[in-house]
């Protein structure tokens, strides 16, 4: 900070003038960056940021998939077995379930894209 020699009254009322104008100015660039301070590191914003870079990674993508095969496949097996019903049932239901379980795991890929193609295919209907 320079000094400045104030001679008149006049030159008073100009630097103070001057410094209230520039405190002013300075809380204004503080309100500013302490709103982006706080929006970078609200909880919603780094979820959002997450999510984002999540959904654009292939790998997630075919978990998140496989996730839901299995999901689907795991509720056909308890709706037609009846996993609760007898011990044949749910051994049965426990073997298919490893069973689907694996060929999931094992085509995932193929399954993925004949899922596509076929959403692919419908949409153009």
């Amino acid at each position: 900070m320079e000094k400045i020699v104030i001679t008149s009254y006049a030159q008073l009322k100009s630097q103070i003038s001057q410094l209230r104008t520039d405190k002013l100015n300075q809380e204004i660039e503080l309100k500013i960056l302490v709103n982006e301070i706080i929006d970078s590191l609200s909880i919603i914003s780094i979820m959002k940021t997450t999510i984002q870079e999540l959904v654009k990674d292939k790998e997630v993508q075919i978990d998140v998939i496989k996730l839901g095969l299995k999901t689907s496949a795991n509720y056909l097996l308890e709706k037609v077995v009846g996993r609760n019903r007898t011990v044949k049932g749910f051994l049965a239901s426990i073997l298919i379930e490893k069973i689907t379980n694996s060929l999931i795991n094992n085509n995932s890929v193929s399954i993925i894209s004949g899922l596509t193609n076929f959403l692919i295919q419908n949409q153009n209907k």
